[in-house]
């Protein structure tokens, strides 16, 4: 005897396309929730070390990491800086965390080593904290801002942000326009596909992006 084989009838597929389609939004949904989670965490993150920037310089009239008397002042065999009034260089912008965090103005350990350069190159933890994507906050003076061409005090976000996570966050604490504002694209080649026309280039789908807070001074 033959068997009849019998296919799916229309309502079977139509069932296992939605099921799919559910499937494929709480996925996407649950990125998306994972992603806002992310930027309130880097927002929380930069407010907090702004508002310690401040503080430090309230309670000892001097830049964490330029303080020329953290040794005697903070804990001993801190890293003293030279009293400049800029963070600006790599044993200073290695040492703003120790002193931020010695001070306890900031949670943490942090051992003052240099930083490889005032760029939003990779610390260590041991030195700088570190965002949610494992790129590591930095505070320098420079003129790393897209746009910005006097050097001032900048909080970078480090990197390894995706680019619409950046947008988000840009929306949430400026403009939303990535050279303009407080808030601006990090300038630099390795991060050109974050930037478009003056847009934060979200179609693009970049996951290496870093941008900088203008700090008060």
């Amino acid at each position: 005897m033959v068997r009849k084989q019998q296919g799916f009838t229309l309502i079977e597929i139509a069932i296992v396309l939605l099921i799919i389609g559910l499937l494929l939004g709480g996925i996407m949904k649950g990125q998306s929730m994972i992603n806002s989670a992310r930027v309130r965490s880097i927002a929380n993150d930069l407010s907090g070390i702004e508002a310690a920037w401040i503080s430090f310089q309230d309670r000892y009239r001097a830049l964490p990491g330029d303080f020329p008397r953290a040794s005697t002042h903070i804990v001993a065999g801190a890293v003293d800086g030279d009293s400049n009034a800029k963070v600006d260089t790599v044993v200073e912008a290695g040492a703003v965390w120790q002193h931020l965090a010695g001070a306890g103005f900031i949670a943490g350990n942090f051992d003052g080593a240099a930083v490889t350069a005032l760029t939003d190159s990779d610390c260590v933890e041991a030195t700088c904290p570190s965002n949610p994507f494992n790129g590591f906050y930095k505070i320098t003076n420079s003129n790393n801002a897209l746009g910005q061409a006097n050097p001032s005090h900048e909080l970078t976000t480090g990197r390894n942000i995706p680019v619409e996570v950046m947008y988000e966050l840009d929306l949430k604490i400026d403009d939303g326009i990535p050279n303009t504002g407080r808030l601006r694209a990090f300038e630099s080649t390795a991060h050109n596909t974050c930037v478009a026309n003056g847009e934060w280039n979200v179609v693009v789908g970049a996951a290496d992006c870093a941008a900088v807070l203008q700090l008060p001074l």
